[in-house]
């Protein structure tokens, strides 16, 4: 029995490696029907004629008295066999690998991250991927079309489907590198969506394979495509139309792909540690220093040997350093200078001003000051309902059995108040709601909050307004709700503190240590690095309208600021220091990194696994699928007419 699956395997592996729906070759068993048909013998009616002498042919189907008669060699017979046959295998698709232009409708995938940049000799990979795309637009011939998509952490298109050869080429010489990571599943996407309306279109990607999300690509991402068997060769991959183009052929590089600061363990030297981590891609030892500055004023320098296709780490022991920008530099040249250094933003504590809006006498008010006023980074001031005005401004307002007429800036919580925005409303009240499920996800709900055992008196029944998230909920309403708005935060707590024992448990202190960091300003304080191509978070001043962006490069961008809400700047594709100008006296400085351990490893990928699939490396001219069902249907209407014309003619051999 195993010798017969063996069998059968390698024969379906043989069929998959000619045929692209070799299924449709089951249908072949209908020839032994056709055959079957001509051995039947027709059962004629009894007709009394006067004279046999004009029925000599058709006696000879009367001569047997068996229901089968013998084959006898009949060009029909054949001419439909040979139809079956050339239908059938149009049904199945055989095809060859052939090199050439990949098809009249191409979508050319062109990888622009910071791995594009590694030097090959006196040109960069950007260079040859550029040299690439330009070599099959020049090859385009009458009727083709080219589409032109860019892709690095962001996707870009920069030509939809034309014929256009200067607008083509344009395109391609304006693309650049930039300093992000690689991430092709939006870019295919595009390239899959014009194919639901343009069949044969073909996709090659032009990259040097260091992409980060290939798992992110699965079979869904490519409507119907067939199962097969051979899973270790390009066989999976046959059934998605797509081309990996590889450009470079260096490794000769290192990098940082990790920098923190942290604080040391017990017993460890230093009142603050600077980590540094950094992985060799090269195939020989790497032995060179880090060195580590501040504000431009060196701390150290550490010697870091790392063996090929490993990574070594190096702390740095070092007093506190207050605000200012913290530097790490591998001093060693090498293919790809981006990943050589890395910056991180040390800023001071954050301090949150926090305004209560409640009546100082209340006891929810109480428990409000006991839980945030402790806090280092709260500016606490508290004021009673009737003295509150719209100018009063804070990062964080909490307003305790009361709502204002309008929303003010900043994070908003509502503690037994409905906030005025339409859609929210209150259908009665709750007697002693018990909670029966939170949503662990959200930000307010971090370190394993859970008020289950929360005991709540009553609350309102909410209502909320489309596009709200119910962070926890009771039998038939919401208790506490996520009713954000146009990037304000906003949540609502739907009882009265006072009248629960929830101030008495652990979760009420982790809730408001949530919220403090849900408010922009403190998970600002937090963030020393931004990943190349993410947004940096611009938190608007009393009294600014505007800032100032200057990119690492000095070039500067003006940015309207929001005071409600913060606002993000998104133009980050090269890695530095941002500076952020809000008035002659108030900077801020933003530390961008690569820190990416692929795009560090710059050695080119011999295939791109997608779908379940190997897209193997091809270089040059693009090996792509010939099909040859055309050519077959062809061939079959052919012999079918050919066949309808001997029956007409009564041809018999």
């Amino acid at each position: 029995m195993s010798r017969l699956s063996a069998l059968g395997q390698s024969l379906g592996n043989a069929l998959q490696q000619a045929f692209l729906a070799p299924a449709f070759l089951y249908f072949l068993w209908l020839i032994p029907i056709v055959i079957l048909l001509y051995l039947l013998k027709l059962r004629r009616t009894r007709v009394v004629i006067a004279s046999t002498l004009l029925w000599m042919k058709s006696l000879q189907d009367l001569t047997a008295n068996a229901p089968f008669q013998r084959l006898r060699r009949n060009l029909l017979l054949l001419l439909q066999i040979l139809i079956l046959l050339l239908v059938v295998g149009a049904l199945a698709r055989p095809y060859f690998k052939a090199e050439g232009r990949a098809g009249r409708n191409l979508c050319l995938l062109v990888d622009r991250s910071a791995s594009m940049q590694t030097r090959e000799g006196e040109q960069t990979r950007m260079d040859l991927a550029k040299a690439e795309a330009l070599r099959m637009v020049d090859e385009m011939q009458k009727g083709d079309k080219t589409m032109l998509v860019t892709f690095a952490e962001n996707t870009d298109v920069l030509c939809e489907l034309t014929d256009d050869r200067s607008r083509l080429r344009r395109a391609i010489e304006g693309i650049t590198a930039t300093d992000t990571r690689t991430r092709l599943r939006d870019a295919y996407l595009v390239a899959h969506s014009l194919r639901l309306t343009v069949a044969d279109l073909h996709a090659v990607v032009i990259s040097d394979g260091g992409i980060t999300d290939l798992d992110e690509i699965g079979p869904r991402n490519f409507g119907q495509v067939r199962e097969v068997a051979d899973t270790s060769t390009e066989a999976r991959a046959r059934g998605y139309d797509l081309s990996f183009l590889q450009v470079g052929t260096t490794s000769a590089n290192a990098g940082i792909v990790a920098f923190s600061l942290r604080e040391p363990e017990q017993g460890q030297p230093g009142e603050k540690q600077s980590f540094v981590l950094v992985h060799n891609d090269a195939p020989e030892p790497l032995l060179t220093t880090v060195t580590l500055s501040f504000n431009d004023s060196t701390l150290a320098v550490e010697e870091i040997e790392v063996p090929p296709g490993e990574d070594g780490e190096l702390v740095f022991a070092h007093p506190e350093l207050g605000t200012g920008i913290l530097k790490a530099e591998l001093d060693h040249e090498d293919a790809l200078p981006v990943d050589n250094v890395a910056w991180l933003t040390l800023r001071p504590a954050a301090r949150i001003r926090v305004l209560l809006v409640a009546e100082p006498e209340a006891p929810g008010a109480y428990f409000l000051q006991r839980v945030l006023a402790p806090d280092p980074r709260v500016e606490l001031s508290t004021l009673p309902p009737a003295n509150y005005a719209p100018g009063h401004t804070a990062d964080l307002t909490v307003f305790y059995n009361f709502a204002p007429p309008a929303l003010p800036s900043g994070t908003l919580l509502f503690i037994n108040a409905l906030p005025p925005l339409p859609g929210i409303g209150s259908e009665g009240s709750l007697d002693r709601p018990a909670v029966i499920a939170t949503d662990s996800e959200h930000p307010l709900m971090r370190f394993n909050l859970n008020p289950g055992n929360v005991g709540i008196s009553s609350a309102q029944k909410l209502v909320l307004p489309e596009g709200a998230h119910t962070i926890v909920s009771a039998p038939g309403a919401p208790l506490i709700a996520d009713v954000s708005q146009g990037g304000q935060s906003i949540a609502v707590i739907a009882f009265d503190i006072a009248a629960s024992d929830w101030p008495l448990n652990l979760s009420f202190p982790l809730f408001f240590q949530n919220l403090l960091a849900w408010v922009p300003r403190s998970a600002l304080a937090e963030e020393t690095s931004v990943d190349a191509g993410h947004p940096l978070t611009l938190v608007s001043r009393p009294e600014t309208a505007e800032a100032t962006v200057q990119n690492p490069s000095g070039q500067t961008e003006r940015v309207i600021l929001d005071p409600l809400r913060p606002v993000y700047f998104s133009d980050t594709q090269d890695a530095g220091l941002y500076t952020v100008t809000y008035s002659e006296s108030d900077t801020e400085r933003f530390a961008v990194n690569l820190l990416d351990r692929t795009e560090s490893s710059v050695t080119p990928a011999v295939a791109l696994n997608i779908g379940g699939g190997d897209f193997r490396a091809q270089r040059g001219h693009v090996r792509q699928n010939r099909e040859l069902w055309r050519w077959l249907l062809g061939a079959g209407i052919a012999v079918l007419a050919l066949e309808w014309w001997v029956f007409s003619r009564r041809a018999w051999i």
